[in-house]
């Protein structure tokens, strides 16, 4: 998690935060004074739910776990998201898809309870999903980008929840899809500002990721891809219908087939080093974007910006002019919901639980019903994560609420089994 995250004792804070009056003054006294086996002697996340997966929602969960944002202007601290009374007001820990100064090429390793094995970390949302199926089957986990442990190891009882920017791969009824937001993939370019890239129509991305166009106004262009795996990858392929099979090897021939995603800074690094009439285009979480313009998550992009570097306006043969997939508003930025909410660029972010935890019985898990899940006994949009100071949330960090046509807050209807 990031080193930004609360130590013990904010834990502790935050924690009595949702607790008032006379108890938690209560909660206090007997956290402060207690000895003995009912003593808590070991950090509070390792009673939390724990998730992991989508680098494109690290920094909201690890809000919702709450940390502080990395705002250089202000400092704010965001109200753990939690389970409730009923369920003694269990939070989550979200661990990242890469550690702090390090990428998602080389995530290295992660402990996520005391006392359990370190096993790679999961650097994206099919990594996630894998590393959540394993702790599933027991089938144990290895992440074949940049593993540390080179061998599968269990993660049986680690793992809680999958963090995913995008739906389900495979039908199946082992997990489930919930979602909470929504998001959509952008295309982030450099073209030495001759604004050639301002507009690009779905045609035209296409043909540039098929490799039956090289140029455009004139510039040849490079066209990159995020890491494999990665969900602006994936959403990219899938908003333009083209598959992996066929945009890998035209990326790799550029040079540009592994960069790491929603890092405005390793494209630079790439891109910056082209010659003149040579430009470069790659996709990228718009929300995520959004979010570390406005200082909200960590500031991966700040080189790109400054070096005049933004998302593309977009027309889909479709459904017409998208525009960019942001609008200005004061000195932040904000979700273009009219980009956001089409059927091609935009896609719901979900939490992904193992479906047995939703069911009445021995699997069923009443802290991640209550924090993500509608059921029987929740109505619509009633799950903790679907509230409006939650959702006020989703947006600070540049994602948007679901439309009645996009599906429910909290729907637990969409199943599958990665």
């Amino acid at each position: 998690m990031k080193s930004f995250l609360r130590t013990r004792t904010t834990r502790v804070i935050a924690a009595l935060a949702v607790v008032t009056g006379t108890a938690g003054l209560a909660s206090l006294t007997a956290l402060t004074t207690l000895s003995g086996p009912s003593a808590q002697a070991d950090p509070l996340f390792t009673n939390a739910e724990i998730g992991v997966g989508a680098d494109v929602t690290q920094d909201l969960f690890d809000a919702l776990s709450g940390a502080s944002a990395p705002n250089t202007a202000t400092t704010q601290f965001f109200t753990p998201l939690n389970s409730g009374s009923a369920n003694d007001y269990t939070t989550i820990a979200s661990f990242d898809a890469f550690p702090q100064g390090g990428s998602t090429i080389t995530p290295g390793c992660i402990t996520t309870k005391t006392g359990g094995p370190s096993f790679d970390r999961p650097s994206s949302t099919t990594n996630g999903i894998a590393a959540l199926n394993a702790s599933i089957s027991g089938s144990g986990f290895d992440n074949p980008s940049g593993s540390c442990t080179n061998a599968l190891v269990s993660t049986t009882g680690q793992i809680n929840f999958a963090r995913a920017a995008r739906g389900s791969k495979t039908s199946g009824t082992t997990l489930t899809f919930i979602p909470y937001a929504r998001d959509a993939v952008g295309v982030l370019y450099f073209d030495h500002g001759d604004h050639a890239l301002d507009t690009l129509s779905t045609a035209t991305l296409k043909a540039l990721y098929s490799g039956t166009q090289t140029t455009v106004g004139g510039d040849t262009v490079k066209p990159c891809l995020t890491i494999n795996g990665s969900s602006p990858r994936s959403n990219l392929e899938t908003a333009i219908g083209v598959s992996d099979t066929v945009a890998q090897p035209v990326a790799k021939a550029a040079g540009c087939d592994q960069i790491q995603q929603n890092s405005g800074n390793a494209f630079f690094t790439f891109a910056n080093s082209l010659p003149a009439g040579t430009d470069a285009i790659i996709p990228i979480s718009s929300g995520d974007w959004i979010g570390q313009y406005n200082q909200y998550a960590v500031d991966e992009s700040n080189l790109a910006r400054g070096a005049g570097y933004t998302l593309a306006s977009i027309t889909d043969g479709v459904n017409g002019s998208l525009g960019q997939p942001f609008t200005v508003s004061g000195p932040n930025l904000v979700a273009n919901t009219t980009y956001y909410q089409d059927t091609n660029y935009g896609y719901n972010l979900n939490t992904v639980v193992p479906t047995s935890v939703l069911q009445p019985g021995i699997g069923e898990d009443s802290n991640l019903i209550a924090m993500f899940a509608n059921t029987a006994t929740l109505p619509a949009n009633n799950a903790a994560l679907c509230q409006t100071a939650e959702q006020t949330i989703v947006h600070d960090f540049g994602f948007d609420s679901l439309t009645t046509s996009e599906g429910s807050c909290g729907s637990t209807t969409t199943t599958g089994n990665s």
